[in-house]
Protein backbone atom coordinates (compact mmCIF):
# COMPACT_ATOMS: atom_id res chain seq x y z
CA UNK A 1 0.00 0.00 0.00
CA UNK A 2 1.23 3.42 -0.89
CA UNK A 3 0.73 5.47 2.30
CA UNK A 4 1.68 8.66 0.45
CA UNK A 5 -1.57 8.43 -1.49
CA UNK A 6 -3.82 8.29 1.65
CA UNK A 7 -5.28 11.67 2.44
CA UNK A 8 -4.86 13.17 5.90
CA UNK A 9 -8.60 13.10 6.87
CA UNK A 10 -8.95 9.48 5.83
CA UNK A 11 -5.96 8.55 7.94
CA UNK A 12 -7.32 10.30 11.02
CA UNK A 13 -10.74 8.60 10.75
CA UNK A 14 -9.07 5.21 10.35
CA UNK A 15 -6.99 5.67 13.50
CA UNK A 16 -10.01 6.75 15.51
CA UNK A 17 -12.04 3.74 14.32
CA UNK A 18 -9.27 1.30 15.26
CA UNK A 19 -8.97 2.95 18.73
CA UNK A 20 -12.69 2.50 19.44
CA UNK A 21 -12.49 -1.18 18.46
CA UNK A 22 -9.49 -1.66 20.75
CA UNK A 23 -11.25 -0.04 23.71
CA UNK A 24 -14.40 -2.09 23.13
CA UNK A 25 -12.41 -5.36 23.30
CA UNK A 26 -11.81 -4.62 27.01
CA UNK A 27 -15.27 -5.55 28.47
CA UNK A 28 -15.12 -3.62 31.71
CA UNK A 29 -13.59 -0.54 30.12
CA UNK A 30 -16.00 -0.72 27.21
CA UNK A 31 -19.01 -0.96 29.50
CA UNK A 32 -17.76 2.06 31.45
CA UNK A 33 -17.26 3.96 28.24
CA UNK A 34 -20.76 3.32 26.92
CA UNK A 35 -22.22 3.87 30.42
CA UNK A 36 -20.72 7.34 30.49
CA UNK A 37 -21.88 7.89 26.95
CA UNK A 38 -25.59 7.26 27.85
CA UNK A 39 -25.52 8.44 31.48
CA UNK A 40 -27.19 11.72 30.65
CA UNK A 41 -30.20 9.99 29.09
CA UNK A 42 -30.66 7.68 32.13
CA UNK A 43 -30.73 10.66 34.48
CA UNK A 44 -33.37 12.28 32.34
CA UNK A 45 -35.56 9.12 32.38
CA UNK A 46 -35.32 8.76 36.19
CA UNK A 47 -36.27 12.39 36.64
CA UNK A 48 -39.37 11.91 34.52
CA UNK A 49 -40.37 8.80 36.60
CA UNK A 50 -40.09 10.68 39.92
CA UNK A 51 -42.16 13.51 38.53
CA UNK A 52 -44.89 11.04 37.52
CA UNK A 53 -45.03 9.61 41.09
CA UNK A 54 -45.37 13.06 42.61
CA UNK A 55 -48.31 13.82 40.34
CA UNK A 56 -50.12 10.58 41.37
CA UNK A 57 -49.73 11.47 45.09
CA UNK A 58 -51.29 14.84 44.55
CA UNK A 59 -54.33 13.21 42.95
CA UNK A 60 -55.19 11.06 46.04
CA UNK A 61 -58.91 11.04 46.78
CA UNK A 62 -60.01 10.26 50.35
CA UNK A 63 -62.43 7.27 50.40
CA UNK A 64 -66.00 7.57 51.63
CA UNK A 65 -66.65 5.35 54.66
CA UNK A 66 -70.04 4.36 56.07
CA UNK A 67 -71.12 2.55 59.22
CA UNK A 68 -72.70 -0.91 59.14
CA UNK A 69 -76.08 0.71 59.77
CA UNK A 70 -75.63 2.99 56.77
CA UNK A 71 -74.96 6.20 58.69
CA UNK A 72 -72.06 8.53 57.89
CA UNK A 73 -68.87 7.22 59.43
CA UNK A 74 -67.17 8.98 62.35
CA UNK A 75 -64.33 6.48 62.67
CA UNK A 76 -61.47 4.94 60.63
CA UNK A 77 -58.95 7.33 62.18
CA UNK A 78 -56.04 5.01 61.38
CA UNK A 79 -56.92 4.89 57.69
CA UNK A 80 -57.44 8.63 57.45
CA UNK A 81 -54.18 9.38 59.27
CA UNK A 82 -52.23 8.09 56.25
CA UNK A 83 -53.68 10.74 53.93
CA UNK A 84 -52.19 14.21 53.31
CA UNK A 85 -53.30 16.90 55.75
CA UNK A 86 -55.76 18.38 53.29
CA UNK A 87 -57.78 15.16 53.17
CA UNK A 88 -57.98 14.40 56.92
CA UNK A 89 -61.49 14.57 58.36
CA UNK A 90 -62.53 16.59 61.36
CA UNK A 91 -64.07 14.77 64.31
CA UNK A 92 -67.62 14.35 62.99
CA UNK A 93 -68.72 13.32 66.47
CA UNK A 94 -68.64 17.03 67.36
CA UNK A 95 -70.87 18.02 64.47
CA UNK A 96 -74.61 17.90 64.07
CA UNK A 97 -74.30 15.03 61.63
CA UNK A 98 -73.09 12.60 64.30
CA UNK A 99 -74.48 14.10 67.47
CA UNK A 100 -76.39 10.91 68.33
CA UNK A 101 -73.33 8.68 68.07
CA UNK A 102 -70.87 7.92 70.86
CA UNK A 103 -67.57 6.04 70.84
CA UNK A 104 -67.79 2.93 73.04
CA UNK A 105 -64.30 1.74 72.16
CA UNK A 106 -61.61 2.92 69.79
CA UNK A 107 -63.11 3.24 66.32
CA UNK A 108 -66.55 1.88 67.38
CA UNK A 109 -69.47 4.32 67.34
CA UNK A 110 -73.06 3.44 68.31
CA UNK A 111 -76.34 5.15 69.11
CA UNK A 112 -75.88 7.23 72.28
CA UNK A 113 -78.85 5.48 73.94
CA UNK A 114 -76.57 2.50 74.68
CA UNK A 115 -74.57 4.68 77.08
CA UNK A 116 -77.10 7.29 78.19
CA UNK A 117 -80.48 5.52 78.12
CA UNK A 118 -80.09 4.17 81.68
CA UNK A 119 -77.89 5.28 84.55
CA UNK A 120 -75.96 2.03 84.76
CA UNK A 121 -75.27 2.04 81.02
CA UNK A 122 -72.52 4.66 81.43
CA UNK A 123 -70.10 1.77 82.07
CA UNK A 124 -68.93 -0.15 78.99
CA UNK A 125 -67.02 -3.42 79.44
CA UNK A 126 -66.19 -6.09 76.83
CA UNK A 127 -65.03 -8.70 79.35
CA UNK A 128 -67.17 -8.94 82.50
CA UNK A 129 -70.80 -10.06 82.60
CA UNK A 130 -71.57 -7.79 85.58
CA UNK A 131 -69.06 -4.91 85.76
CA UNK A 132 -71.42 -2.41 87.40
CA UNK A 133 -70.73 -2.87 91.15
CA UNK A 134 -74.32 -1.91 92.03
CA UNK A 135 -75.33 -2.92 95.61
CA UNK A 136 -77.74 -5.87 95.70
CA UNK A 137 -80.27 -3.77 97.65
CA UNK A 138 -81.54 -2.55 94.25
CA UNK A 139 -83.11 -5.99 93.83
CA UNK A 140 -85.88 -4.92 96.21
CA UNK A 141 -86.82 -1.90 94.11
CA UNK A 142 -89.53 -1.90 91.44
CA UNK A 143 -88.85 -0.46 88.00
CA UNK A 144 -91.09 0.03 84.97
CA UNK A 145 -89.44 -0.92 81.68
CA UNK A 146 -90.77 -0.02 78.26
CA UNK A 147 -89.66 -3.06 76.27
CA UNK A 148 -91.05 -2.23 72.85
CA UNK A 149 -93.75 -0.28 71.04
CA UNK A 150 -97.18 -1.87 71.25
CA UNK A 151 -98.02 -3.72 68.04
CA UNK A 152 -94.45 -3.64 66.69
CA UNK A 153 -93.91 -7.32 65.85
CA UNK A 154 -90.35 -6.58 64.67
CA UNK A 155 -89.29 -5.16 68.05
CA UNK A 156 -88.65 -8.58 69.62
CA UNK A 157 -87.80 -12.10 68.52
CA UNK A 158 -87.46 -15.61 69.93
CA UNK A 159 -83.84 -16.62 70.56
CA UNK A 160 -84.61 -19.99 68.95
CA UNK A 161 -86.65 -20.67 65.82
CA UNK A 162 -88.62 -23.60 67.29
CA UNK A 163 -90.23 -24.74 70.53
CA UNK A 164 -87.61 -26.16 72.87
CA UNK A 165 -87.64 -27.92 76.23
CA UNK A 166 -86.16 -26.21 79.29
CA UNK A 167 -83.78 -28.72 80.87
CA UNK A 168 -82.57 -26.66 83.85
CA UNK A 169 -84.43 -23.90 85.69
CA UNK A 170 -83.29 -20.57 87.07
CA UNK A 171 -82.31 -20.68 90.76
CA UNK A 172 -80.39 -22.98 93.10
CA UNK A 173 -78.67 -25.95 91.49
CA UNK A 174 -76.83 -27.99 94.08
CA UNK A 175 -74.10 -25.82 95.58
CA UNK A 176 -74.22 -23.16 92.84
CA UNK A 177 -76.77 -20.59 91.80
CA UNK A 178 -77.97 -20.92 88.21
CA UNK A 179 -78.43 -17.40 86.80
CA UNK A 180 -80.35 -18.47 83.72
CA UNK A 181 -82.18 -21.36 82.14
CA UNK A 182 -80.86 -24.17 79.95
CA UNK A 183 -82.78 -24.93 76.77
CA UNK A 184 -82.21 -28.07 74.73
CA UNK A 185 -81.06 -27.60 71.13
CA UNK A 186 -78.97 -29.20 68.40
CA UNK A 187 -75.44 -28.12 67.57
CA UNK A 188 -75.66 -25.55 64.78
CA UNK A 189 -79.15 -24.28 65.63
CA UNK A 190 -79.62 -20.59 64.82
CA UNK A 191 -79.59 -18.17 67.77
CA UNK A 192 -81.11 -14.70 67.47
CA UNK A 193 -81.01 -11.45 69.43
CA UNK A 194 -84.20 -11.04 71.48
CA UNK A 195 -84.36 -7.24 71.04
CA UNK A 196 -82.52 -4.51 69.13
CA UNK A 197 -79.16 -3.93 70.76
CA UNK A 198 -75.40 -3.66 70.60
CA UNK A 199 -73.04 -6.57 71.31
CA UNK A 200 -71.12 -5.92 74.53
CA UNK A 201 -69.32 -9.27 74.85
CA UNK A 202 -68.45 -11.98 72.32
CA UNK A 203 -65.71 -14.27 73.59
CA UNK A 204 -64.76 -17.70 74.98
CA UNK A 205 -64.94 -18.73 78.65
CA UNK A 206 -63.35 -22.16 79.14
CA UNK A 207 -64.73 -23.03 82.58
CA UNK A 208 -68.15 -21.50 82.21
CA UNK A 209 -70.15 -20.17 79.27
CA UNK A 210 -67.88 -21.48 76.52
CA UNK A 211 -68.41 -19.32 73.43
CA UNK A 212 -70.97 -16.73 74.45
CA UNK A 213 -72.53 -13.44 73.40
CA UNK A 214 -73.97 -10.69 75.59
CA UNK A 215 -76.18 -8.00 74.05
CA UNK A 216 -77.12 -4.65 75.61
CA UNK A 217 -80.62 -3.52 74.57
CA UNK A 218 -82.22 -0.09 74.25
CA UNK A 219 -84.93 -1.07 76.73
CA UNK A 220 -82.49 -1.40 79.65
CA UNK A 221 -82.04 -5.17 79.59
CA UNK A 222 -79.04 -7.31 78.69
CA UNK A 223 -79.33 -10.86 77.36
CA UNK A 224 -76.68 -13.59 77.41
CA UNK A 225 -76.42 -16.61 75.09
CA UNK A 226 -73.98 -19.29 76.24
CA UNK A 227 -72.34 -22.59 75.16
CA UNK A 228 -72.38 -21.65 71.45
CA UNK A 229 -70.45 -23.59 68.84
CA UNK A 230 -69.48 -20.20 67.41
CA UNK A 231 -70.52 -16.56 67.58
CA UNK A 232 -71.17 -14.52 64.45
CA UNK A 233 -70.93 -10.99 65.86
CA UNK A 234 -68.28 -8.74 67.39
CA UNK A 235 -68.27 -6.37 70.39
CA UNK A 236 -69.59 -2.96 69.38
CA UNK A 237 -71.73 -4.33 66.56
CA UNK A 238 -75.35 -3.18 66.49
CA UNK A 239 -77.93 -5.91 65.88
CA UNK A 240 -81.65 -5.94 65.22
CA UNK A 241 -84.23 -8.10 66.98
CA UNK A 242 -84.15 -11.49 65.26
CA UNK A 243 -80.69 -10.99 63.77
CA UNK A 244 -78.50 -14.11 63.91
CA UNK A 245 -75.77 -13.74 66.53
CA UNK A 246 -74.44 -17.30 66.84
CA UNK A 247 -74.97 -21.04 66.51
CA UNK A 248 -75.97 -23.50 69.22
CA UNK A 249 -73.29 -25.73 70.68
CA UNK A 250 -71.79 -27.60 73.61
CA UNK A 251 -68.75 -25.54 74.64
CA UNK A 252 -67.45 -24.55 78.06
CA UNK A 253 -68.85 -26.17 81.21
CA UNK A 254 -71.55 -28.19 79.48
CA UNK A 255 -72.71 -31.80 79.56
CA UNK A 256 -74.62 -31.70 76.29
CA UNK A 257 -75.81 -29.36 73.51
CA UNK A 258 -77.96 -26.59 74.98
CA UNK A 259 -78.46 -22.85 75.19
CA UNK A 260 -77.77 -21.15 78.50
CA UNK A 261 -79.95 -18.03 78.40
CA UNK A 262 -79.94 -15.11 80.84
CA UNK A 263 -81.80 -11.79 81.11
CA UNK A 264 -80.19 -9.14 83.33
CA UNK A 265 -81.01 -5.65 84.56
CA UNK A 266 -78.36 -3.55 86.33
CA UNK A 267 -76.11 -6.58 86.13
CA UNK A 268 -78.42 -8.92 88.08
CA UNK A 269 -80.12 -11.88 86.38
CA UNK A 270 -83.81 -12.60 86.94
CA UNK A 271 -85.84 -15.59 85.85
CA UNK A 272 -86.06 -15.57 82.01
CA UNK A 273 -89.29 -17.56 82.21
CA UNK A 274 -90.94 -14.44 83.61
CA UNK A 275 -90.53 -13.01 80.13
CA UNK A 276 -90.30 -15.82 77.59
CA UNK A 277 -91.89 -19.27 77.26
CA UNK A 278 -89.54 -21.52 75.28
CA UNK A 279 -91.82 -24.59 75.46
CA UNK A 280 -94.73 -22.76 73.79
CA UNK A 281 -92.63 -20.29 71.80
CA UNK A 282 -94.27 -17.23 73.31
CA UNK A 283 -93.16 -13.83 74.62
CA UNK A 284 -95.01 -13.33 77.90
CA UNK A 285 -94.73 -9.65 78.90
CA UNK A 286 -96.61 -6.76 77.37
CA UNK A 287 -94.80 -3.76 75.92
CA UNK A 288 -94.50 -2.31 79.43
CA UNK A 289 -92.98 -4.65 82.00
CA UNK A 290 -92.67 -4.02 85.74
CA UNK A 291 -89.63 -5.63 87.31
CA UNK A 292 -90.10 -6.24 91.06
CA UNK A 293 -88.41 -8.03 93.95
CA UNK A 294 -90.53 -11.08 93.15
CA UNK A 295 -88.61 -11.55 89.90
CA UNK A 296 -85.41 -11.67 91.97
CA UNK A 297 -86.84 -13.73 94.82
CA UNK A 298 -84.46 -16.67 94.44
CA UNK A 299 -81.46 -14.43 93.80
CA UNK A 300 -82.23 -12.43 96.95
CA UNK A 301 -82.38 -15.67 98.90
CA UNK A 302 -79.03 -16.72 97.46
CA UNK A 303 -77.47 -13.53 98.82
CA UNK A 304 -78.31 -14.78 102.31
CA UNK A 305 -76.70 -18.13 101.64
CA UNK A 306 -73.47 -19.15 103.35
CA UNK A 307 -70.83 -21.17 101.52
CA UNK A 308 -67.79 -23.12 102.68
CA UNK A 309 -64.71 -24.05 100.68
CA UNK A 310 -63.56 -27.53 101.66
CA UNK A 311 -60.07 -27.81 103.12
CA UNK A 312 -57.87 -30.76 104.00
CA UNK A 313 -59.21 -32.58 107.08
CA UNK A 314 -62.81 -31.33 106.70
CA UNK A 315 -65.76 -33.68 107.26
CA UNK A 316 -69.51 -33.13 107.14
CA UNK A 317 -69.63 -33.42 110.93
CA UNK A 318 -66.95 -30.74 111.41
CA UNK A 319 -68.58 -28.40 108.89
CA UNK A 320 -72.06 -28.81 110.40
CA UNK A 321 -70.73 -28.04 113.89
CA UNK A 322 -68.84 -24.97 112.66
CA UNK A 323 -71.92 -23.39 111.04
CA UNK A 324 -74.53 -24.59 113.51
CA UNK A 325 -76.48 -26.68 111.03
CA UNK A 326 -77.07 -30.39 110.39
CA UNK A 327 -75.43 -32.89 108.07
CA UNK A 328 -78.82 -33.65 106.50
CA UNK A 329 -79.39 -29.97 105.71
CA UNK A 330 -75.96 -29.65 104.06
CA UNK A 331 -76.61 -32.76 101.96
CA UNK A 332 -80.03 -31.45 100.91
CA UNK A 333 -78.71 -28.05 99.90
CA UNK A 334 -75.96 -29.57 97.76
CA UNK A 335 -77.70 -32.61 96.28
CA UNK A 336 -75.26 -35.00 97.93
CA UNK A 337 -75.34 -37.91 100.39
CA UNK A 338 -73.50 -38.54 103.65
CA UNK A 339 -71.17 -40.86 101.75
CA UNK A 340 -70.17 -38.25 99.18
CA UNK A 341 -66.40 -37.69 99.06
CA UNK A 342 -65.51 -34.11 99.97
CA UNK A 343 -63.05 -32.80 97.41
CA UNK A 344 -60.54 -30.22 98.63
CA UNK A 345 -61.22 -26.87 96.98
CA UNK A 346 -64.87 -27.54 96.22
CA UNK A 347 -67.40 -25.00 97.53
CA UNK A 348 -70.58 -26.22 99.21
CA UNK A 349 -73.57 -24.35 100.54
CA UNK A 350 -74.08 -24.73 104.30
CA UNK A 351 -77.06 -22.38 104.83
Amino acid sequence: MNLNRISTPTFIYTVLFLSVIQLSSNASYGQGFFKKLFKGKEKKANTELVQENIVSDVNITAPSFTLENGLEDCQHQEELASFPEGYKRINLNETEQCQNLVEIQEGKFVDAVYLTGFDYYNSWDNWNVNPYNIPSKVLKDSVDLHLYEEGDTLAWAFPLDEKRKVTSKYGFRRWRFHHGIDVKLAVGDTLRSMFDGVVRIAKYNRRGYGYYVMVRHKNGLETLYGHLSRYLVRPGQEVKAGEVIGLGGNTGRSTGPHLHFEIRYQGYAFNPEDMIDFANHEIIPTADFTLTAKNYELLIESKKSVYHRIRSGDSLWKISRRYGTSISKICSLNGMSKRTTLRVGRTIRVR
